[in-house]
């Protein structure tokens, strides 16, 4: 076990259990002679190495204290005592060394101790940049502050401003420190500080609700806590499962609609409705005791990593049609789904006709219940038609759902998604419908009125006219 002690900020903040760690130690490693501290060995004659010239051999400070970890594990079985800067527990050769073997840290004053007295709350949360650098999802609770270190060369300096104007905003004011010193600066001028080294970093205050330039998962489990609170909103604190269930198909088409008018805009705000209802479905069922917003995403994130076997797992999958079926493959390991009547079974009853016949058959497809060719589905199509038009009042429309049962089989044999074709369909018909519309505004009549040989014109006017 190598023992690693933090020295402080300043020559004296050297704690009683550091010294006597340093005293009893075979070997005593500094990690610099270029710090305030620094002036404990000099004074007091400790016999001790220091890795200054790792410094000028290492290419960038993540390969310095990568090095410095190395060069500390080959000497482990020694009577080994590492002095650093700061707390000990925060130095990146540290972190480094805990990946390698076993460390004791004897604390010492933190880097971020002096930042924090100028501005005291009774939680911060405290990253080092380099564990956050491009990390694209990376969010915190903006209720509270942020202490991100180790922000030591240009590069590091670049990517924590990339993260602030996403999550703070460009113009975000926000504290940059460098030991005692601090500056206040807005997020975007974070790269352009000077002298960057390990004992730089960045305070960024708490936000209040309103003030946030980006949310996260957490706010808006905060807002909808409010809503649903003592004094929220009545609407709101009124809803049950049963109540929003249709809102929830409601937002989905209305996402499905912003995506086919390609109105990235819309789809933003349609893709935040449809989360919003999975997420207000988990504040009711922690209000009634049912289940939490914890348990909805475990199990969704454990669905994911299981059923993503080529990417989590040992399977091979070197195309979207390959992984397609290894995920098929995990669903029906972990659905028991082993029979043709578990997987029928398995389609929700709720889906709407034309994807629910499209699911039956292609599962059907699998086991070799399926038509050659196109032939045989228009001979089948024909067959169905002839039912439902010698078909008795009673019989109706069950020979009519078997002609679309059927139509279906068409559709998904040319590779077509009936849901969305018919829905395009219907938006090519009612704009159709519009421009007719209009037109006999404009000459004083009603469609209505019209001869039946006159709406064709139109009709075939309206069809000329359209731009898909």
């Amino acid at each position: 076990m190598i023992k690693v002690v933090g020295l402080g900020l300043k020559d004296g903040d050297l704690s009683l259990r550091g010294a006597a760690a340093i005293d009893n130690a075979e070997l005593v490693i500094v990690k610099t002679a270029l710090t305030d501290t620094y002036k404990l060995f000099a004074e007091e004659g400790i016999n001790h190495e220091t890795l200054d010239r790792f410094y000028e051999n290492s290419e960038n400070f993540d390969d310095l204290d990568g090095n410095i970890a190395q060069y500390l594990f080959a000497l482990k079985d020694k009577n080994l005592v590492y002095c650093v800067n700061g707390n000990g527990a925060d130095d990146r050769s540290v972190i480094k060394l805990q990946e390698l073997c076993e460390v004791e840290i004897i604390a010492g004053v933190s880097r971020e101790l002096t930042i924090l007295k100028k501005y005291p709350h009774t939680s911060v949360v405290k990253v080092s940049a380099y564990d956050i650098a491009g990390d694209k999802a990376f969010s915190y609770d903006k209720t509270l502050p942020l202490v991100i270190c180790d922000i030591d060369n240009d590069y590091i300096a670049s990517e924590v401003k990339e993260i602030l104007s996403r999550i703070a905003g460009e113009e975000c004011s926000i504290v940059y420190f460098k030991g005692e010193e601090e500056y206040n600066i807005f997020a975007y001028e974070l790269d352009r500080q000077n002298n960057f080294d390990y004992e730089s970093g960045v305070y960024i205050p708490p936000f209040k609700m309103t003030d946030k330039q980006e949310y996260n998962f957490t706010d808006l489990l905060r807002i909808l806590y409010k809503l649903r609170g003592k004094n929220g909103c009545e609407w709101d604190k009124a809803q049950t499962h049963e109540s929003i269930r249709k809102n929830l198909i409601e937002e989905a088409y209305e996402l499905v609609e912003a995506i086919d008018n390609e109105d990235i805009d819309n789809i933003i705000e349609e893709s935040g409705d449809v989360i919003l209802q999975g997420v207000f479905h988990a504040v009711i069922g922690e209000d009634e005791g049912e289940f939490n917003s914890n348990e909805v995403l475990t199990h969704l994130c454990n669905k994911l990593v299981t059923r993503h076997t080529h990417i989590f797992g040992d399977v091979v999958a070197n195309n979207a049609e390959e992984a397609l079926k290894a995920w098929e493959a995990a669903k029906a390991k972990e659905k028991s789904q082993n029979s043709i009547t578990s997987k029928i079974q398995g389609v929700a009853k709720t889906l709407p006709s034309l994807q629910k016949s499209a699911k039956y058959q292609k599962y059907l497809a699998k086991i070799g219940m399926d038509f050659e060719n196109l032939a045989q589905i228009k001979e089948k199509i024909v067959e169905e038609l002839n039912e439902v038009l010698a078909a008795k009042p009673q019989e109706l429309e069950i020979e009519c759902g078997d002609l679309l049962f059927a139509v279906v089989n068409l559709l998904r044999f040319m590779g077509v998604d009936g849901e969305v074709a018919l829905n395009k369909a219907c938006a090519k018909f009612e704009k159709r419908v519009i421009y007719m519309d209009e037109k006999c505004a404009e000459k004083g009549v009603e469609l209505k009125d019209l001869k039946p040989s006159e709406q064709e014109l139109l009709w075939q006017e309206a069809k000329k006219n359209e731009n898909w």
